[in-house]
């Protein structure tokens, strides 16, 4: 089969029933272990189940379920956040996100946008769900992870913002927010 220079296709890889269908997740990729670990996303044209966190191991074709530590207690499933891998520290990074009926059980208010941080860390197992820069909920947006300093950096832009009062504002490209330096450090933005 020519792939045209693309990597190749496969078309055998199984996924249980258990294993949530949702849009808007994502999949961090843990390219030591060979892992993918699905996170957030919404269920379409079903109920959502209880936050589960799953993982996929590319050598052995599985889909299981991550065993929960203490610190998976606070976290729900959010949809349409911004997400990056730091890969050289084995850190999934989400920003944002919605909270709404297709994702959180027994979700009976307005979809909400977050303003939440959340930070896997795969080789211990734990999660650390902080507050982001300010109290703005934003979802829709793009995080990128840019290798500077010994640290590294996460950059955020784009997206959406959630005044508070139910009306949406596109998040300004244009305009610098010296507060989420101040609040954060630069090398934590």
């Amino acid at each position: 089969m020519n792939n045209d220079g693309e990597p190749m296709e496969y078309d055998n890889l199984t996924k249980p029933a258990s294993a949530p269908d949702v849009q808007g997740g994502v999949l961090w990729a843990d390219t030591v272990n060979k892992l993918f670990y699905l996170y957030g996303g919404e269920y379409y044209q079903s109920s959502p189940r209880p936050f589960s966190f799953w993982s996929y191991d590319a050598i052995y074709n599985s889909w299981n379920t991550v065993t929960p530590d203490a610190s998976q207690s606070g976290i729900e499933r959010a949809s349409f956040g911004a997400s990056v891998v730091q890969e050289d520290t084995a850190k999934a990074f989400w920003y944002g996100g919605w909270l709404s009926n297709a994702s959180v059980p027994e979700w009976n208010a307005p979809p909400t946008a977050l303003s939440f941080f959340i930070e896997y860390d795969m080789i211990a197992n734990t999660w650390t769900n902080s507050t982001g820069p300010d109290s703005i909920g934003r979802a829709e947006g793009v995080m990128l992870y840019i290798p500077a300093s010994d640290e590294g950096m996460l950059i955020y832009f784009g997206g959406l913002m959630d005044n508070g009062n139910g009306s949406l504002l596109a998040q300004p490209m244009n305009v610098r927010d010296d507060s989420q330096r101040q609040e954060k450090g630069a090398d934590e933005l």
